[in-house]
């Protein structure tokens, strides 16, 4: 923009303004997007005691996709030194965590596994890009820890605890670290458990 006159530089101050803008509101729109699917899930694992096996493994069949899907399309935000600092204030020992204890987790996990019975455990690869020899996998494990790494973002925003962009850094971040590889492991495990039902 050098030697351009002032209203030009004015008018391409204002274009990348109008276009910051936009793309707040898009990140907003997806962010607030995911939240909804996420709270579904959680919701559905919840109720997951009142629900016999198929139709709860029914439910969360259809919802995975939504939640890999809008993982996905996730706006990349990038943590400030100022969010770093709120980060670490988070994780202090005199401020209460919002996250699962160990004993919290282990309850639901035990009470899918019993849900699921014989439909719990499966045969799967870490990495099937690079691994050969199978593994047992658990979708009470998988289900379990896609609740608690989803379930923390909802309560922290409930409880305005973290900052939007924060909680879907998070997510998405976890997203590509942790629970993404079980909500694949498990939607594809699923799929098979429901085959003659749905065919």
């Amino acid at each position: 923009m050098w030697g351009q006159p002032p209203s030009a530089v004015r008018r391409a101050q204002l274009d990348w303004r109008a276009e910051a803008m936009k793309a707040q509101v898009y990140s907003a729109d997806v962010a607030n997007r995911f939240a909804a699917v996420a709270q579904e899930f959680c919701s559905i694992i919840e109720s997951a005691s009142k629900t016999d096996r198929t139709t709860l493994l029914m439910n969360v069949y259809g919802v995975l996709p939504l939640l890999i899907s809008g993982a996905i399309s996730l706006p990349n935000f990038e943590l400030s030194e100022e969010d770093d600092a709120t980060e670490r204030e988070e994780q202090s020992p005199s401020r209460p965590s919002v996250r699962m204890t160990d004993e919290q987790w282990g309850q639901l996990y035990n009470q899918l596994k019993e849900k699921l019975g014989d439909w719990n455990l499966y045969q799967c690869v870490f990495d099937p890009t690079t691994d050969k020899k199978a593994i047992c996998g658990s979708l009470a494990d998988d289900i379990a820890d896609i609740y608690r790494d989803l379930k923390e973002g909802l309560v922290c925003g409930k409880m305005h605890q973290a900052k939007p962009q924060d909680i879907v850094w998070t997510w998405r971040l976890l997203y590509y670290s942790h629970w993404g590889h079980h909500a694949m492991d498990a939607l594809l495990v699923i799929h098979f458990r429901l085959e003659d039902t749905l065919s």
